[in-house]
């Protein structure tokens, strides 16, 4: 069972839309496989709950992040993770100074698409911004499906 961690911050805003959009696309994408879809953050505490911005823009979308739990990075996390996506460059950076043997299995989602640009981070800005977030997870995750299948040996 392919294992992805989609990895921000604190695992509040960004990493919980990923995680609900990537498990969808995955699953609607590769229905033969059984895909394990998580988030966690760099900087997380263990226990919030996703920003009410990112619940009421993932519930337009049809996703429900009310039983959300943050979690921090840790060396079983990331040990048990084939595929850790992060939404900034700085993230990659950190996960890989904290865990070199993630070497090779974490990139940035704008790597996995030929972008240099990073998903900045919504918190504390209007809706609107929450819907910007939304709509680029949803459509760099969507464009890096065949990467994602590619790097954990589905595809």
């Amino acid at each position: 069972m392919p294992s992805i961690l989609f990895v921000c911050t604190a695992n509040q805003c960004r990493s919980p839309m990923a995680e609900v959009i990537g498990r969808q696309l995955l699953t609607a994408s590769y229905p033969a496989v059984e895909w394990q879809v998580g988030s966690a953050g760099v900087r997380a505490a263990n226990g919030y709950p996703a920003t009410p911005a990112s619940a009421t823009v993932a519930g337009r979308h049809g996703f429900d992040l009310s039983r959300h739990n943050s979690r921090a990075l840790t060396q079983e996390i990331v040990g048990a993770a084939d595929l850790l996506v992060t939404m900034e460059a700085v993230h990659k950076r950190a996960i890989l100074a904290a865990f070199p043997a993630a070497v090779g299995r974490v990139f940035v989602l704008g790597e996995l698409n030929g972008e240099s640009a990073d998903v900045d981070d919504p918190i504390g800005l209007p809706i609107e911004e929450y819907e910007h977030t939304y709509a680029l997870l949803e459509g760099w995750i969507g464009e890096a499906l065949p990467h994602i299948a590619r790097l954990t040996g589905v595809a």
